[in-house]
């Protein structure tokens, strides 16, 4: 049996005046994360562990798995997509082959699109039809949502969209981008987010024919290390959507009770594999959350002023 993870409401006060979006401060019971076990060589997951066979330490200190999920569990899943530049070319690919590649998700899996770029808009709200997804994503060429790319704002509203969804499904954000932005919003909101919404973020970065460096801003990269989710690059992300969907599905959940602190502070966590599980799987790779808020802060996306609400509504053609 799977259940949500709790955290008890402490109170609340109006940040942001001017778009009076109440903030919710939050104290944790426990805390909740995604662990996802493959082995290196053959790259496929590791499945059939149990909840002995991890650890976990909260700033180095040893803590015990209170809950722990050995099956895949429903999901949902949000395909956040890069509608500016290059990589709104190769939307109808992705579109082509997402049909087959979210079979993998099971029939209380649901999946979502949004679309981004200075803004979002959803194209596809969660459904279990995998179809309409596909549809969903080819709406993504008709949004009209401006020319500069904001990838910050996108994840902050990606994990608005999944938290306000609800459920105790798990929680995935699977971001397919270039990775160049220009953005005001603080890398920590976001983390925070993220966190607070209990998903976990997937990219496939878009690489072209030429070779770029890594941009000063690591972007989805440093998000996805905090979340404990993987980034695949390569100029050709449609031929590894089912490869990386199937990641996504087949995760571990852990739930454990945090240390008690008044500090707001974000925390650092650790979750391994024991000594004697790592004995019969010495090519295995770990990665979950890595970060936590013991004093979650929740901030849902400002409203929209009048006309951005209007512009929304007229975003798809």
């Amino acid at each position: 049996m799977r259940f949500p993870v709790v955290v008890a409401l402490i109170g609340w006060n109006a940040l942001l005046p001017a778009s009076d979006s109440p903030t919710f401060h939050t104290s944790l019971i426990l805390v909740k994360t995604d662990v996802e076990v493959y082995d290196r060589q053959t790259r496929s997951p590791i499945l059939g562990l149990n909840a002995s066979d991890f650890t976990v330490r909260d700033e180095d200190q040893p803590r015990d798995i209170v809950y722990f999920g050995g099956d895949s569990g429903p999901v949902d899943l949000l395909l956040l997509l890069d509608v500016s530049g290059s990589v709104r070319e190769i939307l109808p690919q992705i579109a082509h082959r997402a049909t087959n590649a979210l079979s993998t998700l099971g029939e209380r899996d649901r999946a979502a699109v949004m679309a981004f770029s200075r803004t979002t808009a959803i194209t596809q709200s969660l459904t279990p039809d995998f179809r309409a997804v596909a549809d969903g994503i080819r709406s993504t060429l008709s949004v009209r949502i401006g020319l500069d790319t904001d990838i910050n704002q996108a994840l902050w509203s990606a994990a608005n969209y999944l938290h306000d969804a609800g459920g105790t499904s798990r929680r995935a954000v699977l971001v397919i981008t270039d990775n160049m932005q220009e953005t005001r919003i603080p890398d920590s909101v976001v983390d925070e987010q993220l966190a607070e919404a209990g998903a976990v973020l997937d990219g496939l970065l878009v690489r072209g024919p030429v070779p770029l460096p890594h941009v000063g801003h690591p972007g989805i990269l440093g998000f996805a290390r905090s979340t404990g989710g993987e980034v695949i690059e390569g100029n050709q992300p449609s031929s590894r959507l089912a490869d990386m969907i199937c990641r996504i599905k087949f995760r571990y959940s852990i739930h454990f009770r945090p240390v008690d602190t008044q500090s707001a502070q974000p925390r650092r966590i650790h979750v391994g594999l024991s000594a004697e599980a790592q004995h019969r799987y010495p090519h295995v790779l770990v990665r979950a959350r890595r970060i936590y808020f013991p004093r979650g802060t929740y901030r849902p996306k400002p409203n929209a002023p009048a006309s951005q609400r209007v512009a929304s509504k007229l975003a798809l053609r």
